[in-house]
């Protein structure tokens, strides 16, 4: 669903914009839009990355984990305080 923005952006920026977006025969708003897409991206990027590097940084519980009990213990340490 594509919502309006307004923003507000230097005149001689929004000119050279145009030109860029017109001699790419696409519009101003598609090219912002793709633009922030490469942002964002960016920015999913960098957490994978960042999840990726923290991954068993605290090892691996043992398989036979009960984790209702280390829930209910770790609650109960915390509220009996």
């Amino acid at each position: 669903m594509k919502t309006k923005l307004t923003l507000s952006i230097d005149k001689e920026t929004i000119e050279k914009s145009r030109k860029i977006a017109q001699n790419k025969q696409q519009s101003l708003s598609f090219l912002i839009e793709e633009l922030l897409n490469k942002e964002i991206e960016k920015d999913k990027e960098k957490q994978l990355a960042l999840i990726g590097e923290l991954r068993g940084i605290a090892g691996r519980a043992p398989e036979n984990t009960d984790w209702k009990k280390v829930i209910r213990e770790s609650a109960g340490e915390k509220y009996e305080k």
